[in-house]
């Protein structure tokens, strides 16, 4: 079995761990962005299904259908984040500056998904989620320095879950950027499989995050 599907089922037990550990905390007083990483959650038991089903060749509808489900998957996971981080920051001085990103960003993305799947271009749409949620990420620590001095940040589960997609992003922004210049011919199939592998390792931190954000429940702060 090739490393980049190696990475991809041991991606799908983290998801599914998580999805567990998720329901089990499901009746537990928590914050209301949790709702949020939930939808997250089931959209990434989507998404890896997808390519599961992708990889072993049992999909019957098209390479492009695929790309195309792939990607508004994608484009429902970063609208989970975002609420995430509007439900963080929606009383904080980057309540406006949220709004704007969003607004900018949204028609952009959905711009390059429909180029994507008409023109077959190979541009990777994730750039734009990757790229607002690092901005996203600096707003929360710059609103948390600002004034939550008193924040346990070991214990804190908005913390560990905007350390998990700053990192993700971190990795998955300069990945998909480079995508587009590698060749797609089949000589240099293993070298992008081995490059887009790194970007699903970094997910998979991701989603070790999330879980560390359900156990730190066990802790009970404001957030």
């Amino acid at each position: 079995m090739k490393l980049h599907s190696v990475i991809v089922l041991l991606g799908t037990v983290i998801i599914v761990i998580s999805f567990i550990i998720a329901l089990v905390f499901i009746k537990k007083a928590k914050p209301a962005y949790f709702k949020y990483i939930f939808g997250f959650i089931v959209f990434g038991l989507l998404l890896s299904g997808n390519t599961i089903a992708s990889n072993n060749y049992t999909w019957r509808f098209g390479l492009k259908n695929r790309i195309f489900i792939e990607q508004v998957l994608i484009l429902f996971q970063y609208a989970m984040f975002v609420l995430f981080f509007w439900e963080c920051l929606k009383n904080s001085v980057f309540a406006r500056k949220i709004r704007w990103l969003l607004l900018l960003s949204t028609p952009i993305l959905f711009g390059l998904i429909l180029i994507v799947h008409i023109a077959n271009v190979e541009i990777r749409p994730s750039i734009v989620p990757n790229l607002v949620l690092l901005l996203f990420c600096f707003f929360y620590l710059r609103d948390l320095m600002n004034n939550r001095p008193t924040l346990v940040i070991m214990n804190s589960s908005a913390f560990w879950l905007v350390m998990g997609i700053f990192f993700s992003s971190s990795i998955g922004f300069p990945v998909s950027s480079l995508m587009p210049f590698i060749s797609k011919n089949q000589e240099y199939a293993d070298l992008r499989f081995q490059i887009f592998s790194i970007q699903n390792i970094s997910l998979i931190i991701l989603y070790l995050f999330i879980i560390k954000s359900y156990i730190c429940l066990k802790h009970p702060q404001s957030s």
